[in-house]
């Protein structure tokens, strides 16, 4: 039972109560608590209530840690150790008390008679803050890191003379809105570098002359391109290029085969994709819009024998145009284009009228979400048509 008071309640008050309630006292719990309110100005500001789900609140008591982010002037997201939440005000009609140390039915009170338990209110609270699971946001992550791209060791004092601020995973964390591990896997999936505790990015012509002594050296010995001795590779090279450069760009472009040698050592697949995907971006940046069939011609020159270049590759780093004559494709990465879904379908639909769910896909799929798939973001924001067939979409409200 509790009551709530602005003075000392006494046993003879709370038993005048439960008579006056025409309750019978041996129904109730033997322990009455007496609230009682602190200030309003010592309390105001200093609480917020969360709303958790199960799940984070069972990690928050296992001891996992739940860390708000955000600079000022962006909202504020809640991130555990692997996923990211947006942090939304919410109101509630009913009145939430704050009470510390407040007994509950269940924690029973051995006492023959009635006994009494101050408790104070620490707040009355009318609003909390509810969660939602949202993507993580990690363009700050390139804006970042191209700010301190990497040109080699010749170029690093003045990288140092000049200030350039340099980012180490912890620096990362308390900038990008994003857990742990969606940071590691953004780093990792975008070929960041840690180069002495900093993560950079290669400049891509350095990032080039670096492939490139990794592919001339695969050549020169004649290795097929799944068969490559990633330690002769890298002691041959040591010199050209530091060791944990060259190493973490081994890791993005070869990948271990159960096949060993005769030493007993395991070789390494040179992974097509992302080998041709890097060299179809160092033609077509050279360019504008580049004659489609020439294009092609030079990519496939320009891989490893061994190795098959494809349009599929292309997805989300270039468009083409098999309309014009003659053919065309221009540089076009996915990862130019605005976070905000709006612009950056305002910004495809400039570039072009009508797209096919192909074409448009890959400049849509990082944006989609659990309840917002491809499909759904495009039913929202474009416009669907048919034409001989084959489905296209344009901008809602296009003449």
């Amino acid at each position: 039972m509790a009551g709530i008071s602005s003075y000392c309640r006494t046993v003879e008050d709370v038993q005048t109560v439960i008579q006056h309630a025409k309750l019978f006292e041996g129904d109730l719990q033997p322990l009455s608590q007496v609230l009682s309110f602190v200030p309003r100005t010592e309390a105001q500001g200093k609480y917020r209530f969360l709303e958790l789900d199960p799940t984070l609140l069972s990690n928050l008591q296992r001891g996992q840690s739940l860390v708000f982010r955000g600079t000022r002037g962006e909202n504020a997201v809640l991130c555990t150790h692997n996923r990211t939440y947006d942090v939304k005000e919410a109101e509630t009609s009913n009145s939430l008390l704050l009470v510390p140390d407040l007994r509950w039915p269940a924690q029973n009170v051995d006492e023959a008679g009635r006994m009494l338990e101050e408790k104070q209110v620490l707040g009355v609270f009318h609003k909390y803050y509810e969660l939602r699971t949202c993507k993580p946001r990690l363009r700050k992550v390139r804006q970042l890191l191209e700010e301190c791209l990497y040109r080699g060791p010749e170029y690093e004092d003045y990288i140092a003379q000049s200030g350039i601020k340099l980012y180490t995973f912890q620096d990362l964390l308390e900038n990008v809105q994003a857990s742990e591990e969606e940071l590691r896997t953004e780093l990792k999936e975008n070929l960041a570098c840690c180069i002495n505790g900093a993560w950079r990015f290669l400049e891509h012509e350095y990032h080039f002359r670096v492939l490139s002594y990794i592919l001339n050296f695969v050549d020169e010995n004649s290795w097929p391109i799944d068969k490559i001795n990633k330690t002769e590779t890298l002691q041959s090279l040591a010199a050209l290029v530091p060791m944990d450069v060259l190493e973490q760009c081994f890791s993005w472009y070869a990948e271990e085969t159960v096949t060993v040698d005769k030493d007993g050592e395991t070789l390494y697949r040179l992974l097509e994709e992302r080998i041709c995907r890097f060299l179809a971006e160092v033609l077509l940046r050279q360019a504008g819009k580049f004659n489609l069939k020439d294009f092609l011609s030079s990519w496939q020159q320009s891989v490893p024998e061994g190795m098959q270049t494809t349009e599929k590759y292309l997805e989300g780093i270039a468009l083409m145009d098999k309309n014009s004559k003659p053919e065309v494709i221009w540089y076009f990465p996915e990862t130019d284009l605005p976070e905000d879904i709006s612009e950056r379908i305002r910004i495809l639909f400039q570039t072009r009228d009508k797209w096919t769910l192909d074409e448009i896909r890959p400049y849509i799929q990082r944006l989609a979400t659990e309840k917002l798939n491809v499909n759904a973001l495009l039913t929202k924001h474009a416009r669907a048509s048919s034409v001989s067939g084959v489905r296209y979409y344009s901008a809602k409200h296009a003449k």
